[in-house]
């Protein structure tokens, strides 16, 4: 539902700004449209748990990709006696970390979009109807009756 934001004096505003430059600024009002869904407890908890976990995997990929960047930067600078066997498994450990958490963040944004997409063409398809209704019941009415 669209809302209407016009401002019924000028829309130019001039004021006087308070500090050291005393200095004059415009104000421009800058016209837009809201749209306005209604939604479910359901729906809002369905998108809240998607954008949390969508954060929270985000989260510890960053935080496992770097830990393991950072240990994989020491064994390789370190002496080690059995040194390629602790490479592998830093390697191992890297690569395993960063897919599973890549993943999760990848399903979780995905999951959150899609809610908010049922969420508008569910609006969009009541919308349609109402207004279908309102011309059928506008044209049986006819001009004479």
């Amino acid at each position: 539902m669209p809302v209407d934001t016009r401002i019924d004096q000028s829309p130019y505003q001039e004021i006087d700004s308070e500090g050291p430059m005393n200095q004059r600024v415009t104000i421009v009002p800058v016209p837009r449209i809201i749209e306005m869904y209604n939604v479910s407890e359901r729906e809002l908890e369905q998108i809240g748990q998607a954008s949390t976990a969508f954060a929270m995997h985000l989260v510890f990929f960053g935080i496992t990709f770097g830990a393991s960047m950072a240990f994989l930067m020491s064994l390789l600078t370190a002496e080690l006696t059995n040194r390629q066997l602790a490479l592998v498994w830093a390697l191992f450990v890297l690569v395993l970390a960063t897919v599973y958490f890549g993943v999760q963040v990848y399903r979780s944004y995905h999951d959150g979009r899609k809610g908010v997409r049922a969420i508008k063409n569910e609006s969009k398809k009541t919308q349609a109807g109402v207004s279908a209704r309102g011309a059928a019941g506008a044209s049986q009415a006819g001009p004479g009756r």
